[in-house]
């Protein structure tokens, strides 16, 4: 093979595109990589005579390229080459692609030593490259996007940062927040101007250490929160909140809610812990208030439930020692005149007699019930775990319910208030299964360990969402605000869990006192 052969190999396997033209412009050569970038054929690039379609090639600015700046028309004009111009063009196709193009004379010694413009060599034609740079230049485009995009949102929370700050500003002195920020490389402390006011200085009164804030402490919670301090600065984890009381200017401690956060460097070690106090005194106060509300409000509630047990003892001794007694009087007096009358009265007699003495008798069960369940004897006579099972016989008799009772290490007397507290709650919670539940089986359990006694009565009906009545605020039946108030009268607590279709499980737990 000829050199001319390795000549035409070489230009078809390019991926470079390559265009020749004669002196007078004549395309009379283009590769198939030329062919490619441009979208035309090699007879539809020779027969126009121009590498670039005027309308559809543009500058990178988006204007219509001009003829006389092609690449290869300024090569003709000055006879010097031009070197990476980029061109965009649109496909016949509606494709886009970016070259880079650049044009090279083809020059020989004409031997008349005329330069002629070109150094004494004569323009034979012009060799005209392209390079495909379209992902190049998609991906610049793409960055650049990007960047306005990234320098637009920059922008933006620059400016919701800075609206931030200023809201923060405002809210930290609508809030009276105090602000402090302890370099622990210097040992200097930052005090904000509100942390100063609120315990009554001005800014220049307090200075930058530590000691300004440890000297203020109230003696009894200046060691247990130096100690959380201390221990915060070795491992600092999440943030560290407490609440403490400093000395006011006035000689007054004000209750402080302190939360700080540490920085740490690249080794995990801390440099600086930034925090904030807020005054909550006035919150500390009406919390003080409250608990001593609370208590008395239990005191009354469990004097109240001793003054009840004590009016139903007191009822049912008055029933017992007047109605019943004259209801066994009666009854017995109508037996004795059913046995006097004559055989011929008691013929007349006999069936009204009969029934006045049935009726006597109901009344007598009636009344013998209602002092049981006023006071059940059993209860004082045998205790709780007896009033229990005997409660339990009498509500499955009534309901046509199952109900099993289990009791666990109760071995003799609760204290007497603690007991009668219990049972009614037993009582209470019988009665809304009876009531709500639609339940077919009933478990009481009472275990009694470790100076701790534990109730449970557990349905399987209908349930209810609990949630819900959180939610919708809700409030919930005068039965349930007396069980727990009971509970609470003892010093215990008590716990609903339920679900719809799942049933209701009633936990009462107390420390057990004989």
């Amino acid at each position: 093979m000829d050199l001319k052969g390795w000549q035409d190999i070489l230009l078809q396997s390019l991926s470079v595109g390559v265009i020749m033209q004669d002196a007078d412009g004549v395309i009379f050569h283009c590769n198939p990589a030329a062919e490619l970038l441009l979208g035309r054929s090699r007879r539809e690039i020779e027969r126009s005579g121009a590498i670039f379609q005027r309308d559809y090639s543009f500058r990178e600015d988006g204007a219509i390229y001009p003829e006389h700046f092609y690449p290869a028309n300024m090569v003709f004009k000055t006879g010097r080459a031009v070197r990476d111009v980029s061109i965009r063009v649109l496909r016949p196709d509606y494709s886009v692609g970016w070259l880079r193009v650049s044009a090279a004379p083809v020059a020989l010694e004409d031997g008349s030593g005329d330069s002629g413009g070109s150094g004494g060599r004569q323009l034979h034609g012009v060799i005209t490259m392209l390079y495909d740079m379209t992902d190049q230049k998609q991906m610049e485009i793409d960055m650049l996007r990007r960047n306005d995009e990234l320098s637009q949102r920059f922008s933006t929370h620059t400016i919701k940062l800075e609206l931030a700050l200023d809201q923060l500003e405002l809210a930290v002195n609508a809030s009276n927040t105090g602000l402090w920020d302890w370099d622990l490389l210097t040992d200097k402390v930052s005090y904000s101007l509100n942390w100063k006011s609120q315990l009554g200085y001005a800014d220049h009164e307090i200075g930058d250490c530590i000691s300004e804030w440890k000297e203020r402490l109230h003696p009894d919670d200046r060691d247990w929160l130096l100690e959380a301090m201390h221990g915060y600065r070795q491992k600092p984890a999440g943030s560290l909140e407490n609440e403490y009381r400093m000395r006011h200017r006035n000689g007054s401690y004000r209750w402080m809610l302190s939360r700080a956060m540490a920085i740490r460097n690249s080794d995990g070690t801390s440099v600086r812990i930034l925090g904030s106090h807020i005054d909550i005194t006035e919150r500390k106060l009406a919390e003080q208030s409250l608990l001593r509300l609370t208590q008395e409000l239990r005191d009354v509630s469990r004097e109240l439930a001793r003054v009840e047990e004590a009016e139903r003892r007191r009822f049912v001794q008055e029933l017992h020692d007047t109605i019943g007694a004259g209801l066994t009087a009666l009854s017995i007096n109508m037996t004795i005149m059913r046995n006097q009358l004559s055989l011929r009265s008691l013929e007349d007699m006999e069936s009204r007699l009969n029934d006045s003495i049935s009726l006597l008798d109901e009344t007598t069960d009636a009344t013998r019930h209602l002092m049981a369940e006023l006071r059940p004897p059993v209860l004082d006579d045998y205790g709780l775990a007896a009033a229990i099972r005997w409660q339990a016989d009498v509500f499955a008799e009534r309901n046509e319910l199952n109900v099993s009772v289990d009791i666990n290490g109760l071995e003799g007397r609760l204290e007497p208030e603690a007991e009668i507290s219990l049972f009614r709650i037993v009582q209470s919670a019988l009665t809304n299964i009876s009531k709500h539940a639609a339940a077919s089986d009933v478990d009481i359990v009472l275990n009694a360990a470790d100076g701790k006694t534990t109730l449970t009565i557990t349905d399987n009906g209908v349930g209810f969402c609990t949630d819900t009545l959180a939610k919708y605020k809700i409030n919930p039946t005068w039965g349930l605000v007396s069980m727990r108030e009971r509970a609470e009268a003892v010093g215990g607590s008590l716990s609903i869990h339920s679900s719809v279709g799942y049933g209701t499980t009633v936990v009462v737990k107390l420390e057990s006192k004989r």
